[in-house]
């Protein structure tokens, strides 16, 4: 029984570790007037193993437009959410969009950050 706990403990042990990488936006994000540059009200994070893209909005900010650019520029997703219903958007992103992009508009805002994983 001994070395059936040390040996899934072992395995536990040696299952690499999910790290997500936080996604650092610049640009502005104007709410009533107020430009709130420094608290962008979307977070961003992207899981470094499996290129998992997941935006979390922190208020409800109507419809933006969320678009992924691979490293020469190509658009290779494009998408609009309504952040009042999907307060959390996620989307699998392949190896192609390493060293990319993602912005984010409503038209009016604009926010943009690196892809690198």
């Amino acid at each position: 029984m001994k070395r059936l706990i040390a040996l899934v403990m072992a395995c536990l042990i040696s299952i690499p570790v999910l790290a997500k990488r936080e996604i650092h936006f610049a640009g502005d994000w104007n709410i009533t007037r107020k430009s709130i540059n420094s608290n962008i009200p979307i977070k961003g994070n992207i899981e470094e193993t499996t290129g998992e893209l997941t935006l979390a909005f922190t208020e409800d900010l109507g419809d933006v437009v969320v678009t992924v650019t691979d490293a020469s520029g190509k658009t290779v997703y494009q998408e609009t959410v309504t952040t009042g219903n999907t307060p959390t958007w996620t989307v699998f992103l392949d190896e192609s969009v390493q060293n990319g992009s993602v912005s984010i508009t409503d038209g009016i805002n604009w926010i943009h950050g690196n892809l690198t994983y």
